[in-house]
C-alpha cells in the first residue's frame, strides 16, 4: 500500500535520453500560436508540379519553401542566441524531424526521432527541397548517414545522468564558439534557422513543438492534418481544404509583431502558390 507500482524502462531509444536531458522545467521563453491555412489553391496545382519534376511533394516541403521565403524576407527572425547575444543568419536552413521505424514486427514499440538539415534553401525550388530531403532521409533510415549513426551509438551507450552535460557542451562549442566539430562526428550547424515536423502525416490533427535549448533554434513549426472545412471566401461559405500550422516561438529573438508579419507572407505563399511555391 502507499507505493507505486513501477518499472524502471532500461533499453530506451537514443532520442528518449536525449530529450530526457533536454527540458528541465516549464520556465522558457516560448510562445504558441496557431495558422490555418487555406491550401486549397496550392492542391489544384500541386499534381502538376509534382509530375513535371518527376517528385513527390508533401506538405511539409511547402511549409519548407514558404518557410525559406518568409525568413529571407525577414532576417530579423532568421536568428540565434549566442553569449546572450542575438546573432543573425546569413542563410535559411530547414531542419526536418524524421521518424525512424522501430525493427522487428512492432515497428511503433521502438520507432525513434532523427532529423536532417537542408542549407541555404532560400535558394531552393519546392522540388529541390523535396529532393534534398528524400536523399536525406534515406541516409537516416537506411542508417548509412555515419555522423548520425555515429552520435545515436553514443547516446544509446551514455549513461542517463551524462546527457544533459554532453547536450549543452555540443552546443556550446557549436554554437557559442562556433566550433567545427565534423571531425568527431558532429556537422557544423546541425539545426539550421527553424524546425518543421508533420504530424499530419501520422493523422494527428494538431500539437505544439516545445523549444530545444541545445539547438538555438528559436522557431519551430508543427504541420498538421489537412481537412475539408468551411470557409469564407468572398462572403460566401465554401468548404476549402484548410492545413494547420502550429507555431512555437522564441520570446528572446522573435516578437508578436514579426510573427505577424511571417505569418502574412506565409498566408500570401498558399494563396498565390504559382508565384511562390511552384516557380522554378
Amino acid at each position: 500500500m502507499g507505493k507505486v507500482n513501477l518499472k524502471r524502462l532500461d533499453d530506451v531509444s537514443p532520442f528518449r535520453k536525449v530529450a530526457m536531458g533536454t527540458w528541465r522545467t516549464a520556465k522558457d521563453p516560448s510562445v504558441y500560436g496557431l495558422a490555418e491555412i487555406d491550401i486549397t489553391e496550392t492542391l489544384a496545382h500541386l499534381e502538376a508540379y509534382a509530375n513535371k519534376h518527376d517528385v513527390k511533394i508533401s506538405p511539409a516541403h511547402l511549409v519548407g519553401k514558404a518557410a525559406a521565403y518568409c525568413l529571407q524576407r525577414r532576417p530579423e527572425s532568421n536568428a540565434m542566441i549566442r553569449g546572450g547575444r542575438i546573432y543573425l543568419r546569413k542563410h535559411v536552413s530547414l531542419f526536418y524531424q524524421v521518424n525512424i521505424p522501430g525493427e522487428g514486427a512492432d515497428k511503433i514499440k521502438k520507432a525513434t526521432l532523427s532529423g536532417c538539415t537542408i542549407h541555404h534553401a532560400e535558394n531552393l525550388s519546392t522540388a529541390g527541397i523535396a529532393r534534398a530531403m528524400a536523399e536525406k532521409v534515406e541516409l537516416v533510415r537506411s542508417h548509412k548517414d555515419r555522423e548520425l549513426a555515429g552520435n545515436l551509438a553514443a547516446v544509446k551507450k551514455m549513461p542517463w545522468w551524462m546527457t544533459r552535460y554532453y547536450l549543452d557542451i555540443a552546443s556550446w562549442l557549436i554554437y557559442g564558439l562556433n566550433m567545427d566539430l565534423s571531425w568527431i562526428g558532429i556537422p557544423k550547424d546541425p539545426f539550421g534557422s527553424i524546425m518543421i515536423t508533420n504530424v499530419g502525416s501520422l493523422g494527428i490533427d494538431l500539437a505544439w513543438a516545445p523549444l530545444c535549448p541545445y539547438t538555438r533554434v528559436p522557431l519551430l513549426l508543427t504541420v498538421g492534418l489537412i481537412q475539408a472545412k468551411p470557409w469564407v471566401v468572398d462572403g460566401k461559405v465554401e468548404v476549402r481544404s484548410i492545413m494547420p500550422v502550429c507555431v512555437t516561438f522564441d520570446h528572446r529573438v522573435i516578437d508578436g509583431v514579426h510573427v505577424s508579419q511571417l505569418a502574412y507572407d506565409f498566408k500570401k505563399c498558399f494563396a498565390e502558390p504559382m508565384k511562390y511555391l511552384f516557380h522554378d
